[in-house]
């Protein structure tokens, strides 16, 4: 069968369309094969043309926010990429605030504490895009997206646009439970406060992020969920996981939740590692580890 001929595919598309883009320099971890087809709309409407495309010639699509939680195939990915960074304006309306899908995490932390408006400090350190975000329901110990969230914008997997209020959802630990659709605007109701006092407790999150996790090494942030009544770091140190290794990649010796690309790693090496040590912790404590990162490329697992 011939390859898609995706430039006439997308000829109506506002936005940028590449074939066999290489997505390791866009993942955390800068592990990754190519992408047959990198799409990267400008609106809202060319965000539902690749939608009802994809879904009209059964082609395989794939989300790219901020690529910190993402393990991609060395051999690449087949079908679709799509990047919303085009979908980044941000509009204040008291203490709401609408963003796009592409805005990131940092920016609209540094924009609401400017605009002294607490609550999205809990989320500091969290390396991705407010789609990417609210899709997983992002969080830290302190809180997740979703506290805050009011509505989403979002194209349907049907490709219509349409909006969720926040009643209407039910979102899961590190799970948006979207079923299929794709964030292009989401609103947050937030708290008034000094913009002193919220960078306090940002710059303290921060720290304390800092201290504890490898935040400025190659990783695709937490590998494994926490089960519940337990933390899956704990129970790796404690399995005696730190510091094992796969050829370049390595269990973190700060935080054993955290695997560590030291530029040399494949994703080959990534799985063998988490096969290695999620089977030890099964041995030493029963508890069998589910994975937080998500597979794009294995026919195998669930991406």
């Amino acid at each position: 069968m011939s390859p898609p001929d995706y430039q006439s595919l997308f000829a109506d598309l506002h936005g940028a369309v590449r074939l066999s883009v290489p997505l390791a320099p866009m993942m955390h971890l800068r592990i990754g094969g190519p992408a047959d087809c990198f799409v990267e709309p400008v609106g809202e409407q060319d965000v539902a043309l690749v939608v009802r495309a994809c879904r009209e010639h059964n082609l395989p699509m794939h989300m790219l926010g901020g690529g910190s939680n993402i393990l991609c195939a060395d051999a690449g990915i087949r079908g679709v990429v799509m990047h919303l960074g085009n979908l980044n304006r941000t509009n204040r309306e008291d203490n709401r605030v609408t963003v796009g899908a592409g805005v990131t995490l940092p920016s609209l932390l540094r924009a609401t504490k400017e605009a002294g408006l607490a609550g999205l400090e809990k989320l500091t350190g969290v390396p991705a895009v407010v789609g990417g975000a609210v899709a997983m329901n992002a969080g830290t110990r302190d809180g997740e997206t979703f506290e805050h969230l009011v509505s989403l914008t979002v194209v349907e997997p049907d490709g219509r646009l349409g909006v969720r209020a926040r009643e209407d959802m039910s979102p899961r630990y590190r799970d948006g439970c979207l079923e299929g659709a794709i964030v292009v605007q989401a609103t947050f109701e937030l708290e008034p406060d000094s913009p002193e006092a919220i960078f306090e407790r940002f710059s303290a999150s921060l720290d304390a992020r800092n201290k504890s996790q490898p935040v400025t090494q190659r990783s695709v942030g937490c590998v494994w969920q926490n089960p519940e009544g337990d933390t899956a770091g704990r129970l790796l140190e404690a399995s005696g996981c730190k510091k094992m290794s796969v050829n370049g990649v390595q269990v973190s010796d700060k935080h054993a939740n955290y695997f560590i690309n030291d530029n040399a790693g494949t994703a080959a090496d990534f799985v063998a590692l988490m096969a290695q040590v999620r089977s030890r912790v099964h041995e030493q404590s029963g508890v069998e580890l589910e994975p937080e990162v998500k597979f794009w490329g294995f026919p195998e697992r669930s991406s």
